[in-house]
């Protein structure tokens, strides 16, 4: 990285600020004769005698009234030129300071690529993310002023000094009288205040880094009972940063008072100076006045100055900063990281160690040699402490030996492109990272090599702006947007093979059944071009005879009827006979959707709804008032919490007061909410008579109608013909709800749906929605079985002539999956990471690892015989 942020602004931005260095150097003189006028003004066309005269440059002589106007136009014209001057660079200045601030986060991101796996050993991501987020953001603003705003404004101060100067050298030398002191003693205070705003970016970071480690480390915290001590440590942190912010703006407050106080000083030369010279005659009024105006924007240029000056020293603090984390010594090259590989260039042969030695903060290793034929199945046997993960991370290129070197065909991984290393080596490692995204997304991931561009691109002109923005700023223009899977990787030739292959792999491993589960709740779109519609309406109808035809089943379901209240359901699904399309809103949050208001309020259930809501509220409140928030009966409540008690005990003493008139709409909503999410089976509160059911179930066509006229699509209506698209795939092929008040009643459900599912043969269509399962952040929704699962099938995917399994426990718990992967690579080399001697039985060779050294080399039998097992 370049050392200092003026280098860089000059090495990547050189055009773009000499033209704007040029724009403003043409300014100046329109500056300058726009202060000459108003003195034209006063002097010539205000107080001139002897018309006509001649106008200044121009020679045509006019009479007064004329002569004004010209000069006031030309006055107009001046400043209008010049604000669109100022428009103009101010728009490509801070376009210039956006493009830099953009190409400085990609190369600070590249960086983040190109580190070592060491350095995440010494540097933590609360550190990383707010240098390329928050910390840069300050540099946009100023790398496109660092050149072109002293330029202007000590340009445009100049040029205001310059005409002072010309009226009276007095005058001119009171202006500037004060500058040295200012020039002095600011840079003084603000040397303090820079040394403070280090210390702050320093304590910031490693706040974010403590804040960070919370975060990860929440379940210790609890645990251990030691959230206080993390209270405590972050309380002398935030004291830091109070005081050094506190310190920082007192001195900056001192320096705007000294700011303000001279320029505030020096008029008092201008009155006193300039009205003497007036008064005996030696200085115009006019020239007085014109100087007065000068000095008035005079303030403003220094201002800014010093403002720069003040700015240049934070944002070259940032960046010094931003330097010393990311431009290490021991990083990759550039061309190895985002270098492409010639077609079919792959690694192929023998894997070969002579004389490794490699320390980074883990177990050493030292003087490591062996080799593992092409096509063999070795295992790597050691612990944590023996370096087995270090050895197999070298293996597989992630990392580089401090001595000595790892070679596949006599080709050096150190000096290998991750294009090559990346599409010829599968690795997966003990705690493989899971990205936030699909469960397909996830499991094609190493297939996303470069994009597969459509013919002619860029199409759009959108594409092609961004392409050329790209450019400008140093980012790649590879366009997101489009297809990366490099399918003939995979061994696929259409994209609609990619499903079928990751669900083929995804059994493979075990995981056919978890993706039937996902399929099962996830939610299908209708209007999607291949969503099985007919399919499930046809698997419901067969759901809905199965259950007729048994009993016991179907006393285990209420089957959505528009004659009939489903006990099992929420009062706001029984009287809207309609669900939400956005499957995120609650159902308490209805009563302020202005169409349900207008729906409840035409059908004459407001009034209804809002007192079922008060009976519920003093119910709850009677029942619940004196429990503890742990109270198990309470939890059976779920439509209000332990901590809304209090709020509607005071809700429904204000009522008893004062009436429901005085009631918010809000709150008037609140309690609305309250009944919309009243289950009777559940919650069994004996509020629903004959006669409100009836009302319910009446209401039902109106809400529909409504809906159809006003709806816009905010509303899925309950119709056996019809997939509803908020509904899982398995409520969908029920049509209904199983009854809480049946105990187990849930599990006996999904038994008849999934036997129905697999009659029609729908088993691969479920899976198919369940590969759009997003996994959450960091793949939070799966269990760390299910992460390392996806990882292999990830690795999997691209067919790798190597590949590296470290620790991977389903191999080691099940010799079936082991040989099934065998057999998906069996022209490749798979290398496996062991715990024990025991655990390697079925391999070609094995390596054992103590303590950082090769042990032994060779057959089970023979490491088994030399008594390294045990």
């Amino acid at each position: 990285m370049e050392p200092s942020l003026f280098r860089f602004i000059w090495k990547y931005s050189k055009r773009q600020q000499i033209i704007i260095l040029l724009v403003t150097v043409l300014s100046f003189p329109i500056l300058y004769y726009s202060l000459e006028l108003p003195k034209l003004i006063v002097n010539q066309a205000l107080q001139g005698t002897d018309w006509p005269q001649p106008l200044p440059f121009i020679g045509l002589e006019l009479q007064q009234v004329p002569y004004l106007l010209v000069l006031c136009f030309a006055f107009l014209a001046l400043v209008i030129i010049n604000n669109g001057i100022k428009f103009w660079l101010n728009t490509a200045k801070n376009l210039l300071g956006e493009r830099m601030l953009r190409r400085l986060r990609y190369d600070l991101y590249l960086r983040v690529l190109r580190f070592r796996l060491p350095r995440f050993r010494q540097v933590s991501q609360g550190e990383i993310i707010p240098m390329i987020t928050s910390e840069v953001e300050p540099l946009g603003n100023y790398i496109g002023d660092a050149i072109a705003l002293p330029a202007f404004q000590g340009g445009t101060l100049c040029v205001y000094l310059y005409f002072i100067f010309a009226q009276d050298v007095l005058l001119g030398a009171a202006a500037i009288a004060l500058y040295p002191v200012q020039m002095w003693i600011i840079p003084k205070l603000q040397a303090k205040v820079n040394k403070l705003a280090r210390e702050r970016v320093i304590n910031v970071r490693r706040m974010a880094d403590r804040i960070g480690e919370t975060i990860s480390g929440i379940r210790e915290i609890h645990a251990n009972d030691a959230a206080m001590w993390h209270l405590a440590d972050l309380s002398e942190r935030l004291y830091t940063n109070f005081d050094i912010r506190y310190r920082g703006f007192q001195l900056r407050f001192l320096i705007k008072f000294l700011n303000n106080f001279i320029n505030q000083l020096t008029p008092f030369f201008f009155y006193s100076i300039g009205g003497y010279l007036v008064i005996k005659g030696e200085l115009s009024f006019g020239a007085l006045v014109a100087v007065l105006a000068a000095y008035k924007d005079l303030a403003g240029p220094w201002k800014e100055l010093l403002d720069f000056y003040q700015a240049r020293a934070d944002v070259e603090i940032k960046y010094q900063t931003v330097v010393e984390n990311f431009d290490v010594p021991d990083v990759k090259p550039v061309e190895l990281v985002v270098g492409d590989a010639t077609p079919g260039d792959r690694l192929s042969g023998d894997i070969e160690l002579k004389g490794v030695s490699y320390a980074a903060g883990g177990p050493p290793l030292t003087d490591v040699a062996f080799s593992i034929p092409k096509g063999t199945l070795a295992a790597v046997v050691g612990d944590d402490t023996d370096g087995r993960s270090e050895l197999l991370e070298l293996m597989a290129g992630l990392a580089v030996p401090a001595a000595g070197h790892v070679r596949i065909g006599g080709r050096d991984l150190a000096t290998l492109p991750e294009a090559v290393l990346g599409r010829s080596i599968g690795y997966v490692g003990p705690n493989p990272y899971v990205f936030t995204e699909t469960i397909r997304g996830n499991l094609t991931y190493g297939l996303r090599h470069r994009p597969i561009l459509p013919e002619g691109w860029p199409t759009t002109p959108l594409d092609a702006r961004k392409k050329i923005e790209a450019e400008n700023t140093g980012n790649t223009p590879m366009p997101i947007g489009v297809a990366w899977e490099d399918l003939a990787e995979a061994g696929l030739s259409s994209p609609a093979e990619i499903d079928d292959r990751c669900l083929q792999l995804m059994a493979m491993v075990g995981l056919a059944d978890d993706i039937f589960r996902l399929g099962l709740s996830a939610r299908i779109d209708p209007s999607a071009p291949d969503a099985p519609v007919a399919e499930l309406i046809a698997a419901r109808k067969r759901a809905t005879e199965r259950i007729a035809a048994d009993p016991q089943a179907a006393d285990l379901v209420e089957l959505w009827d528009a004659g009939r209240l489903n006990n099992s359901a929420t009062l706001a699904e029984n009287v809207l006979f309609a669900l939400p399309s956005d499957p995120s809103i609650r159902m308490g949050q209805l009563p302020r959707d202005p169409l349900v208001v207008k729906f409840l309020e035409e059908s004459g259930l407001l009034d209804e709804f809002l007192a079922m809501g008060i009976e519920i509220a003093r119910t709850m409140v009677e029942l619940f008032a004196q429990l503890s928030g742990e109270g198990s009966l309470l939890a059976e409540y779920s439509f209000i919490t332990p901590d809304e008690l209090p709020a509607y005990d005071r809700l429904l003493k204000r009522i008893d007061k004062q009436g429901l008139t005085r009631i918010p709409k809000s709150e008037r909503a609140d309690l609305i909410g309250l009944a919309f999410e009243l289950v009777p089976a559940r919650h069994r509160l004996d509020i629903l008579d004959e006669s409100r059911i009836r009302r319910i179930i009446e209401a039902r066509p109106r809400f529909r109608k409504l809906i159809g006229d006003e709806g816009n699509g905010r509303f899925v209506p309950f119709d056996p013909e019809l997939l509803i698209a908020p509904l899982s795939v398995e409520d969908n092929v029920l049509f209904g709800k199983s009854r809480v008040d049946r105990r187990g009643s849930r599990e006996r459900v999904d038994r008849i749906i999934r036997g129905v599912i697999e009659e029609m043969g729908l088993q691969h269509r479920i899976q198919r929605a369940g590969l759009d399962f997003n996994v959450g952040v960091a793949g939070s929704r799966l269990s760390p079985g299910q992460r390392q699962r996806i990882a292999l099938v990830r690795a999997l995917m691209k067919r790798p002539a190597i590949a590296i399994l470290d620790g991977v426990g389903a191999l080691s718990q099940d010799p079936g999956m082991l040989s099934a992967v065998r057999a998906e690579l069996a022209d490749s080399t798979l290398v496996v990471g062991q715990e024990t001697i025991e655990a390697a039985r079925e391999f070609d060779r094995v390596i054992v690892l103590r303590s950082g050294r090769v042990a032994m080399v060779g057959t089970f039998d023979e490491v088994s015989a030399a008594g390294l097992g045990t």
